[in-house]
């Protein structure tokens, strides 16, 4: 007996007011229509804040006022291509157990949008290699 052909159809689903990453680039991030052109936090309630930092320049001190906001994960969005921070960058969240993932900045957002409408807590960091715009 032959398979029927399956079709699959994407339908936009409501994101009950919470801020997603709707599409990214080499040097861009768009959340809830917004572009941005810069590295940024992005937090399913708050969206997207300004973060003066490449991934060659993110220190121990961005991470522990990441830290103070207490989220269950975080989302480090390194570009094109994955990059690990090193212990003693990352040792503020650690120290309160916090986990981080280091990812291509695609995986990151594709990520960041699944638990975020999850209602998880989570933040990401999305990190551009050329400076501020």
């Amino acid at each position: 007996m032959p398979l029927s052909p399956v079709t699959t159809s994407f339908t936009q689903q409501p994101s009950g007011g919470v801020f997603v990453i709707n599409a990214y680039g080499a040097d861009y991030l768009e959340v809830n229509g917004v572009r941005q052109e810069s590295s940024v936090l992005v937090t399913p309630m708050g969206g997207p804040e300004p973060l003066p930092a490449t991934v060659s320049t993110l220190s121990k001190t961005h991470l522990e006022a990441i830290a103070a906001r207490a989220p269950e994960v975080v989302l480090v969005g390194t570009g094109a291509r994955q990059v690990f921070l090193s212990p003693e960058i990352l040792a503020p969240l650690h120290a309160i157990q916090v986990g981080v993932e280091c990812m291509a900045m695609g995986a990151a957002c594709r990520t960041f949008n699944l638990l975020a409408l999850e209602g998880r807590k989570v933040l990401a960091i999305i990190l551009f290699d050329h400076p501020e715009r």
